[in-house]
Formats: structure tokens, sequence, C-alpha cells
């Protein structure tokens, strides 16, 4: 009766204990499937950013006569880039071709604030910039460091005006699309976090089960 009796006290103690430990197991396993899907999502976001290009024009001011010259400039620019970077193959190149047409750019840009009667003083760069995240409304791009055709209009102290060069989503209409297919989900809206959570389910269990 005494061993029984001990037996029976036990019992409990023995399920509760591998509860415990089957609970800290899965636990285990999914903070290692979170970090993946994590990582998974960071690694998409870095790619997106290297293979983007975009446009950054900084107004002189944020008075309306300034807000309309930014536009003007803007439309001026926008003009000229399929002819600039119309054949360019991937982001590298596109940055080339911007790089080599800064002159020329300035000179548009210029030559639209002329037109409008202003004589405010044009620069144009391209620079590696952080960016915040940003909906666009028909696609959306992570926070990170971008490359930028960067153009500022006197002061630059006014609202900006952003949009992507490469690949060109500028115009609302744009098919242009990255490279693969996890970028585009993320830019144009597809990607969550659920989907990358269980493909990092299905790598783990590939590897427990090879």
């Amino acid at each position: 009766m005494k061993g029984k009796f001990q037996l029976s006290v036990h019992a409990p103690q023995e399920r509760l204990r591998t509860a415990f430990e089957i609970g800290c197991c899965l636990a285990l396993v999914l903070s290692i499937l979170l970090s993946a899907a994590a990582a998974q999502y960071r690694t998409v976001c870095n790619e997106v950013c290297a293979g983007t290009l975009r446009l950054h024009i900084l107004a002189n001011s944020d008075t309306l006569e300034d807000q309309i010259l930014k536009l003007k400039v803007r439309d001026a620019v926008l003009a000229h880039f399929d002819a600039i970077i119309g054949e360019a193959a991937d982001k590298q190149e596109a940055e080339t071709a911007v790089r080599n047409a800064l002159p020329e750019l300035e000179a548009v840009a210029r030559q639209a604030l002329r037109s409008a009667h202003s004589s405010q003083s044009v620069r144009c760069s391209v620079e590696q910039d952080w960016f915040e995240a940003k909906d666009y409304g028909t696609f959306r791009l992570p926070s990170g460091e971008f490359t930028a055709l960067r153009i500022e209009l006197g002061r630059a102290e006014g609202h900006n005006w952003f949009c992507v060069l490469y690949p060109s989503l500028c115009a609302g209409a744009s098919t242009a699309r990255y490279e693969t297919a996890e970028e585009n989900a993320l830019v144009f809206g597809e990607y969550e976090v659920r989907f990358a959570l269980a493909d990092s389910l299905r790598a783990f269990w590939r590897k427990v089960s090879a």
C-alpha cells in the first residue's frame, strides 16, 4: 500500500515536469522560428534598399510658391529619366547613368526655375541617405539606407518630395518590379511575417527530419 501511495503522489509531479519540459522545448522552437522569420524579413528589406534608386527633391521652403516650384522641377526632371535610365539593367547601371547625367539634370532643374521666374539655386547629387518607412499608396518601402538622387532648391528647408527612379515607380501606373518575388511582395503589399514564419517552420522541419 505504501508503494502505491508513493506512486500516486509522484505521478502528477512527473506529468507536470514533462509538461513543463515540453512547454520549454516549444517555446525554444518558437523563439528560433521567430528569430529566423525576423532575419528573413530584414534580409528582404536590405535587398530592397540595395536595389532601389530614389529621387529626393527638397523645396526651398514651405511657402505655396516654393512648393509649386518644387513640383515644376519634379515634372521637368522626371521627363528626362526615360532617356537617362530607360535601358538600365539593374540599379547599379541606373545609378551610374544618373551620376553621369548630374550636370544635365541640374541644368534641367535650373531651366524649370528660370521659366517660373525664380532665381533659386539648384544642387544635384547622388548620396546614401537613411529613409524612414514610406507608404506611397500603391507600394511601400521599408526603412533603411538608400541611394538617392538629391535635388536641393535654394535653402532646401521645405517639405520634400520622394519617389523611386529605379525600378521606375514614380509613375503610378508603372509595371516595374524588383528582381525577387520576396522583394516584390514586400514592396507591393503581399509580404506578411506569417508567411516568413511558415517558411522558417518548413526549413526547420526539413532540417530536423533529414
